[in-house]
């Protein structure tokens, strides 16, 4: 099931909408599909993708628009089930936990378009998903911090989101 983002509601629940942006990036959106289509071969399924949101600082957007979100700085604030990168389903969550405000007060978090596919229970320390059953190359294809009632994900392949609508707030 597809979260939807409704800018009327659930953007006035934690703060003021100041603007939302549609991130454009035709190369960074050419290999979301490319990894989208292979992630539906390999799970023989569509129902692959969520649309998630990511809390951030306002020196890291042009970072993510141009080159995507970036595994490498993992950690940075948490990595309590992976080091990857993380995306909540609660949009509060990455606003009121992620996004910092800048010197005049504005907060930004991204609408991301993730490919969770087939995902396992996360754990500190862990670099990729890890293997599904019988096999140790057939891996899962993201982690969660509940398999049973995800609320948050993690990506371990950085072009396995892609960074949609940039949403500025106070």
């Amino acid at each position: 099931q597809l979260l939807y983002f409704d800018e009327n509601h659930q953007l006035d629940v934690f703060g003021l909408r100041r603007q939302i942006e549609r991130v454009q990036n035709p190369s960074l959106w050419q290999n979301y599909q490319i990894m989208k289509k292979q992630m539906e071969v390999k799970n023989k399924h569509t129902n692959n993708e969520l649309l998630l949101f990511h809390g951030t600082t306002d020196t890291s957007i042009h970072l993510i628009n141009k080159q995507g979100f970036n595994r490498s700085y993992a950690g940075k604030h948490a990595a309590m089930y992976g080091n990857g990168s993380y995306f909540a389903a609660d949009p509060c969550y990455s606003a009121g936990n992620y996004a910092t405000p800048d010197t005049s007060g504005h907060k930004r978090m991204y609408q991301a378009r993730v490919l969770v596919g087939d995902y396992a229970q996360g754990q500190k320390g862990m670099i990729t998903p890890p293997p599904k059953s019988g096999s140790a190359s057939d891996l899962y294809d993201s982690v969660t911090d509940d398999a049973a009632y995800p609320t948050m994900f993690v990506v371990f392949n950085d072009i396995q989101a892609y960074p949609e609508y940039l949403i500025t707030f106070t």
